[in-house]
């Protein structure tokens, strides 16, 4: 009998954040930064991966539409945490959200992987909801650079 692949979950996963971009886009100088956690994180958005827009040949001598890959983005981290006003992480968040800086992220995985990437903070907002609803803040990353893995 063959045993199936095992997985990883995203329990014990952890965000960090530095003001600091690195010094150069190397695995050893993110790892230089020095990285404050972000407290209470409930989601961590996708941070590795590119999106590719579609580039159409349209003739009129052909029917066929051909497409290929043409440009890319860096799509954006959505993020979620529990609201603490006085989590340093968090505070660094709120500050980036407020300016125009690109911090540095460092996501670390349950398993030990690492993705560092720098992004810049399009928005975080306290979201409150119902009665039996936690109070949670809401982080979109704008991400500029291709995610390093260590």
């Amino acid at each position: 009998m063959a045993f199936e692949n095992d997985f990883e979950t995203v329990a014990g996963t952890k965000l960090y954040v530095c003001a600091a971009r690195p010094a150069a886009d190397t695995v050893a100088a993110y790892a230089a930064l020095t990285w404050i956690e972000v407290g209470d994180i409930t989601n961590v958005g996708g941070v590795k991966g590119r999106e590719y827009s579609a580039s159409t040949l349209s003739t009129v001598s052909n029917a066929h539409d051909r497409e290929k890959k043409g440009s890319y983005k860096l799509p954006n981290a959505e993020m979620e945490c529990a609201w603490v006003e006085d989590d340093a992480g968090q505070i660094l968040i709120e500050a980036a959200a407020n300016d125009y800086t690109i911090p540095a992220f460092k996501v670390v995985k349950q398993g030990g992987g690492i993705r560092y990437f720098t992004a810049q903070v399009m928005k975080f907002v306290e979201n409150l909801g119902g009665s039996n609803d936690t109070v949670k803040g809401a982080f979109t990353l704008l991400r500029q650079s291709d995610t390093l893995t260590a």
